[in-house]
């Protein structure tokens, strides 16, 4: 039975695509058999694993319930591709009364046939980001290292958990913690976990995201860091992180 987890923050820019995309590519060659969804309309993580061909995509799950549609990226590792159409039929879908299902339900058919399932959560509370929740066993929360408003956003988002989701539509779900991305050497990581302890937030996962340009390139070339760089302090970060997630299952 596959893992789900949806990756979150009300913030954009901390790294949640980057995640989805190069955490899944590592578990995949520690041999798990790994499927990576863009359920954000600015379709990042379909060009950042170099998919093309969107004639099928998550938009048509939402639009017409149609079945999840799946490309193979490289081996164990396969994609859900989105596109930017999805930001035309958000308030449409609000009036549905199985709009938050749709995602869970697309998903149902490849529970057993997958180790791990990731998505990758528009930066708001929405539709979207209810579907990806309710389909979920677990949530990472994304926070950027040195940055104190990605704090607000991790707040924000834990509590619509919490009050939202965990409390009406899925009791089982939980936090898996929470990743470091963009880590430099400075007194404001310090800053930022005091906050994090601070706000009685979830636990900081023992894995941290330095900041690397080997990960910023490889997304510029629409390849996960490992095909990128294999060596590169981004592949040494993803693997580990990696390592961490199969260590908790």
């Amino acid at each position: 039975m596959a893992e789900i987890i949806s990756i979150l923050n009300l913030k954009g820019g901390v790294g949640k695509t980057t995640t989805a995309i190069n955490l899944g590519k590592g578990l995949s060659i520690l041999g798990k058999k790994v499927l990576v969804i863009d359920n954000d309309p600015q379709a990042n993580l379909t060009r950042g694993v170099g998919i093309t061909d969107i004639s099928k995509t998550v938009f048509d799950v939402y639009d017409a319930n149609e079945p999840l549609p799946i490309q193979e990226i490289s081996k164990n590792f396969y994609a859900t591709p989105a596109e930017l159409r999805l930001a035309t039929i958000e308030n449409r879908l609000s009036s549905e009364i199985n709009r938050n299902y749709k995602l869970y339900d697309a998903i149902e058919p490849f529970k057993n046939d997958l180790d791990y399932i990731l998505i990758d959560c528009p930066p708001s509370v929405g539709v979207y980001t209810a579907n990806a929740l309710i389909a979920s066993t677990k949530y990472l929360l994304m926070i950027q290292s040195g940055d104190p408003y990605s704090i607000e956003g991790l707040k924000n988002m834990e509590k619509m958990v919490n009050t939202e989701i965990k409390k009406r539509l899925n009791p089982t779900i939980e936090c898996l913690g929470v990743l470091l991305s963009f880590v430099k050497r400075t007194n404001a990581n310090d800053f930022i976990l005091e906050q994090i302890k601070d706000a009685q937030l979830q636990n900081v996962l023992n894995s941290s995201i330095r900041d690397s340009i080997s990960i910023k390139e490889s997304a510029i070339s629409g390849e996960d860091v490992f095909t990128y760089d294999s060596k590169s302090n981004g592949a040494i970060d993803y693997m580990n992180l990696a390592k961490e997630l199969v260590g908790k299952k």
